[in-house]
């Protein structure tokens, strides 16, 4: 079972959220720097571009969102103010989407035991 590390503090607990593309999921990138997504499963298909293509690109499994939307933030540099807040909102719209899955940004030691292995 994984376990969040919290620290009551409810900010501190959604800057450290790390994402993945679900596994459902495939995408490929298209002309003008769009991207096709498709859920496999239930056959469900998006075109992200812009500021959202470059959101979607960015999951990698190990970085935090907060680092995803800071990187993001920073290819444009006179963004308005409320640009972290629709990056934060996207992402929550992808998760809900069940196109982004949370995952642990290191492996789980903790788990790793549990199950007789070494890391």
């Amino acid at each position: 079972m994984r376990r969040a590390v919290t620290t009551g503090d409810v900010e501190d607990e959604t800057s450290a959220r790390v994402h993945r593309h679900a596994r459902s999921v495939v995408w490929v990138e298209t002309t003008a720097g769009r991207w096709a997504v498709a859920d496999i499963c239930d056959f469900r298909q998006f075109v992200l571009n812009g500021t959202s293509g470059l959101l979607w690109r960015s999951f990698d499994g190990h970085s935090t969102d907060d680092a995803i939307v800071e990187r993001v933030l920073d290819t444009y540099p006179d963004h308005p103010e409320s640009a972290r807040g629709d990056c934060r909102a996207l992402i929550d719209e992808l998760l809900r989407l069940r196109l982004l899955e949370p995952t642990l940004p290191h492996p789980d030691h903790e788990q790793a035991a549990d199950a007789g292995m070494e890391l």
